[in-house]
């Protein structure tokens, strides 16, 4: 180490890291970095999050869930030797912009660092496709429930819908009480006929499909399923 010292306080005889002493690279790099912004796109009906170009519901509430994007997005300095990053909440100023905390504690060559930072939160709050779909009462499928007894009763309605995943009820668009029965409209075709399947192998039911409302859009033929199902 003879005749090499820090660039910046003039310390000889100790490790140098690009002609830095390691307090003095701790203090003057970026051994920490985070995003610059964390932008939240949120759906203001179902309450659901644009998240890496596709809309997802919360597993946490969206205070845990920012927190989460951010440690995940941390990167270290490469001599960083070890570190714990942990959240410190989210607070707001004055002019209302939320930021998210946290804090990031480790050590570079046995030098220990201490790290804060506040990030800005962008919230924007939209309508998702679905609920877009939803509102303009858009459907791709209706399931037609039907008894051979004439009309449905309340036990068949809550046996049928006893079937739905949390996706399906999601899906549907619509939900129309007729003399003869009840028509579920659903916006998805995969989820309607994956519901109809899974309903079918368990009950012994009559199945129809047919098609209604067909036009010819950009060269393509295109209808509504209708599916009845008959108890």
């Amino acid at each position: 180490m003879a005749g090499r010292f820090c660039v910046l306080c003039g310390r000889e005889e100790v490790k140098l890291i690009d002609r830095l002493c390691t307090s003095c690279y701790i203090k003057t790099r970026e051994i920490i970095k985070t995003p610059k912004e964390i932008e939240v796109i949120t759906c203001k009906v179902c309450g659901s999050r644009k998240f890496k170009g596709r809309w997802v519901q919360f597993r946490n509430d969206l205070e845990s869930e920012i927190e989460e994007e951010v440690l995940s997005s941390i990167s270290l300095d490469k001599h960083v030797e070890e570190y714990h990053s942990e959240p410190a909440g989210i607070r707001s100023d004055r002019s209302g912009t939320k930021y998210v905390v946290v804090k990031v504690t480790g050590s570079i060559e046995g030098e220990k660092f201490d790290v804060e930072r506040e990030i800005p939160i962008k919230i924007e709050s939209v309508l998702c496709p679905s609920c877009v779909k939803r509102r303009g009462k858009y459907y791709e499928v209706i399931v037609q429930l039907r008894s051979k007894s004439g009309s449905i009763s309340l036990d068949e309605k809550q046996f049928f819908e006893s079937f739905f995943s949390n996706e399906d009820i999601s899906n549907l668009s619509d939900v129309m009480i007729l003399k003869e029965g009840i028509d579920y409209y659903f916006m998805n075709r995969a989820i309607a006929k994956r519901l109809v399947s899974k309903f079918t192998s368990e009950v012994k039911v009559e199945t129809r499909e047919s098609y209604q409302r067909e036009r010819i859009k950009r060269g393509k033929r295109e209808a509504k399923l209708v599916i009845s199902l008959r108890l």
